[in-house]
């Protein structure tokens, strides 16, 4: 069949259906669209990292770290430049810290450099040396979105707030891409080395040593630095942070990439049952193609030919408004994890990812379009398209809906075995679910209608009568309508639930964390009780007599680099109330583990860092401390508190052993009995003598930080789950509009029968009910067994705390909205169709 045919038979279907095609296109581009925006958003992160580490790093091999934010001696950086093999060693020092000016204040990392560091040839530092870039000898330079931000003027004093302290200091330049690249998207401030460690108070102390050894020699120079390093150093590549990025940010991706997945699945969902509503149509074109003596194969090649085009529309249309969210939507950074490192605003659009939106939404066009082929099976074209009532098109008999039901328990049977013995087959199992209760819906029907029948009789209810018949005689499009308003309500109780219950579960976790005291002292910028600062022990006895103030307690801790790992350390007194938070437990004695730890010598680790050493409570593990290895007890095994590499919770003078410190993470105070948390901050605050380095916080306030920084880092499964909702909501409007509209030829046959406009608007809202009435029950029970099986994997595989809850509220939210808009769209499109002629209905 030539082109040019195809084409017009496909300007025909146009013509004929164009609003039922735009609503399967509608589907797809829906899918395509969140698919990519994930994606993207998911790959820019770690890409532009990766992108500024590369440009920084250039030719180099390999790094000798700090395993902690204190660094290590300077001098070290001479004996790593003496090895063999080695031809440019450049040293860097980098600690969090927070810049301030006239309008606000943003944390960034404060970087010192090494003149070495241009040696390297990477993009961004070759300008660094003395022929190019002149970095200050006093002052910083910083990339000029942060200069504007907080109003700040090039050569003009800001405040940096950092270790504790603040300092003063020049502004000497604000950059723009042209000048440092990829940096300018990076929250950083730069300088000379000398001037950063004056600046931050460490003094002859580096974080870093970026090692370029000579072609060939790379083996050698690694196992020297790593004889040099011995086991209070890290070894590893130039590009370790950016490992240690993808691996922290994992949890968080996965939790995108599975509510990407369900919402990408629920779309292309919405194009196959948008599909539905048109089969009658397109079965009964197929007859008419065979009656008119086109083969098997010309029937094969127009559908392929129609779905493709369709697939190819929406797909583009679809990477069109993916494009669109990835730029607006998804585009902002997750804050808990941009303060700990570099990451840029760079998008990164790999061709792959291109391809897999793509090529997912040409296979859900071909698998739509693929049911009337089935026909082709009829030895006569008529037997495909009547059924026992004959009415075209809309033939689902008993065998057929006895078959599919059998298929529905089936899935869910498979599933639930499938995800209990493998739970990385969860999203697989999740799509199970959903064709489970889409089979599950004509069956359904069959045995709700004639209930439905007679309550109506019983209760002399005409209306209802006549709606029941109406939905009964068009079962095809009842069921494609329903099945829209399963999968909407399955994909938002899934997704909505399962983001709920994990920001439950991690609000409840820091919230035990931050119990012990009444009162928390922090270093400025959302330091979350990870960044050091030096306090002398005349200021804690200061705060520990001021007057409404019980006690002060020096808790310890930080972020410990060992490997790919970024391992969140917490250091608790051993007069804290709690040394583990109680809700987040998943292993072992909660008393027993929290005796031990007071003790000395155990510690809590989360299950991802359990799981991986495959340690079991009262376990021997090494915990590579700065000092050396520090050997502990497992006590307890809990969640990952929130940072996904996960945790590890020991007893201060664990942590002083390990790393020869006794430098405060945050000062936990306690106040006296009626003493108002608020009044008590005051008092700390004015015996800290006001120290615009350091936040005093009540537990509240706290709290209330973390709130906002986790529903920032998990603002994009806000945004799938609100764009999801929103989806539904259109997909069904859609989907009524095109079921209300192809009935006109019937409510022109009731209007010969008598009925009057206002009677033919009330049996399509009586049709309207009980149809979304049985499509969002099963939508109900699919969706809250999908929420149970994504918390179950949210767990095991984000190591995220999710507890299962029911959320009936959410999911009551969700049926409102989406009944609501159906209503509003069956009253619209109702009163435009029922004021149809009834000339209408002696049409063929």
């Amino acid at each position: 069949m030539s082109p040019r045919t195809l084409l017009y038979l496909y300007g025909w279907r146009l013509r004929a259906h164009p609003f039922q095609e735009l609503l399967a296109g509608a589907g797809i581009a829906i899918g395509v669209a969140l698919l990519f925006a994930v994606q993207v958003a998911n790959t820019s992160m770690t890409g532009s990292a990766a992108q500024t580490v590369e440009a920084i790093t250039g030719r180099a091999q390999l790094e000798l770290a700090a395993r902690d934010d204190q660094g290590f001696d300077e001098r070290l950086t001479r004996a790593v430049r003496a090895l063999d093999g080695v031809e440019v060693a450049a040293p860097v020092l980098d600690r969090r810290g927070v810049i301030a000016g006239p309008r606000g204040q943003r944390a960034v990392m404060l970087v010192g450099v090494d003149p070495a560091l241009a040696q390297l040839g990477g993009p961004i530092t070759h300008d660094f040396g003395p022929s190019g870039l002149q970095l200050p000898d006093r002052g910083l330079i910083a990339p000029d979105q942060i200069v504007r931000q907080i109003g700040a003027t090039p050569g003009r004093s800001v405040e940096v707030l950092v270790a504790g302290r603040a300092r003063t200091t020049p502004l000497s330049a604000a950059l723009d891409r042209g000048e440092i690249g990829s940096l300018v998207g990076s929250q950083v401030a730069i300088s000379l080395l000398p001037y950063i460690q004056q600046l931050t108070g460490m003094r002859g102390r580096v974080s870093r040593v970026f090692v370029e050894a000579a072609p060939g020699q790379e083996e050698r120079v690694r196992a020297e630095l790593r004889q040099l390093a011995g086991d209070r150093l890290d070894i590893g590549p130039a590009d370790s942070i950016v490992r240690r990025l993808r691996i922290a940010a994992a949890p968080s991706d996965q939790s995108s990439a599975l509510f990407a997945a369900i919402s990408a699945m629920v779309g292309l969902l919405f194009a196959f049952n948008a599909m539905l509503l048109t089969m009658p149509d397109r079965r009964a074109f197929i007859a008419e193609l065979r009656m008119q003596g086109f083969t098997a194969r010309q029937v094969v090649g127009v559908i392929v030919f129609q779905a493709l085009l369709l697939g190819v529309a929406a797909s583009l249309a679809g990477l069109a408004l993916g494009d669109l969210l990835s730029r607006t939507v998804f585009d902002s950074l997750p804050t808990y994890l941009a303060f700990t490192f570099p990451i840029g605003t760079q998008r990164i659009v790999t061709t792959a990812t291109i391809a897999i939106a793509f090529c997912a939404g040409v296979f859900a066009a071909l698998i739509a379009a693929s049911r009337p082929l089935l026909d082709l099976l009829a030895r006569r074209p008529l037997d495909a398209v009547h059924d026992e009532r004959g009415e075209l098109g809309e033939g689902l008999g008993a065998t057929m809906r006895r078959r599919l039901l059998l298929v529905a328990g089936g899935l869910v049977v498979a599933t639930t075995i499938a995800v209990a013995l493998a739970p990385e087959l969860t999203i697989v199992g999740l799509l199970a679910l959903s064709l489970a209760a889409l089979a599950a819906i004509p069956a359904a029907f069959a045995a709700t209608m004639p209930l439905t029948d007679r309550i109506a009789r019983r209760l002399h209810r005409n209306m209802l009568l006549v709606a029941v018949m109406g939905t009964r005689s068009a079962m095809t499009r009842s069921v494609a309508v329903a099945a829209i308003a399963a999968i909407a309500v399955y994909g938002n109780v899934a997704i909505g639930g399962a983001r709920d219950d994990m920001i439950q579960g991690l609000e409840a976790g820091y919230a035990d964390h931050l119990s012990t005291a009444d009162v928390w002292v922090t270093t400025a910028g959302q330091s979350l009780t990870t960044d050091s600062f030096d306090i002398g022990a005349g200021t804690i006895t200061r705060v520990r007599r001021a007057p409404g103030v019980a006690d002060v307690r020096v808790y310890q801790g930080g972020m410990l680099d060992a490997g790919d790992q970024r391992t969140w350390i917490i250091a608790r007194p051993p007069g804290d109330p709690h040394m583990i938070p109680p809700s987040q437990l998943v292993a072992g004695s909660l008393a027993r583990a929290e005796r031990q730890i007071r003790g000395g010598g155990w510690a809590a680790v989360s299950r991802t860092i359990a799981t991986d050493r495959h340690l079991d409570v009262g376990d021997a593990f090494d915990v590579p401390a700065p000092t050396g290895p520090l050997r502990l007890r497992l006590a307890a095994v809990v969640t990952n508190l929130s940072w996904g590499p996960g945790a590890v919770i020991m007893g201060t003078g664990d942590y002083r052993r390990g790393w020869s410190t006794s430098a405060a993470t945050a000062l936990e105070v306690d106040l006296a009995d009626g003493v108002p948390p608020e009044a008590g901050r005051r008092v700390v605050a004015a015996a800290l003598g006001h120290n615009p380095a350091l936040d005093v916080q009540t537990r509240e306030q706290l709290e209330g930080e973390f709130r906002g920084l986790l529903h920032q880092g998990l603002a994009r499964l806000s945004q799938i789950s609100t764009l999801m909702l929103v989806a539904a909501i259109l997909a069904l409007a859609a989907a009524m509009s095109a079921a209300v509209w192809q009935r006109r030829r019937r409510l022109a046959a009731y209007k010969v029968q008598g009925f009057n406009e206002r009677q033919l608007r009330r049996i399509l809202l009586l049709e309207t009910v009980v149809v979304l009435g049985l499509g969002c029950t099963l939508g109900v029970i699919a969706g809250t067994y999908a929420h149970l099986l994504g918390n179950r994997w949210l767990e095991l595989h984000t190591g995220f705390p999710a507890p299962f809850s029911a959320q009936a509220s959410q999911a009551l939210t969700t049926l409102l909205l989406i009944t609501l808009g159906a209503a509003v769209v069956v009253a619209v499109t109702g009163y435009v169709a029922s004021r149809v002629s009834a000339r209408l209905s002696f049409g063929e």
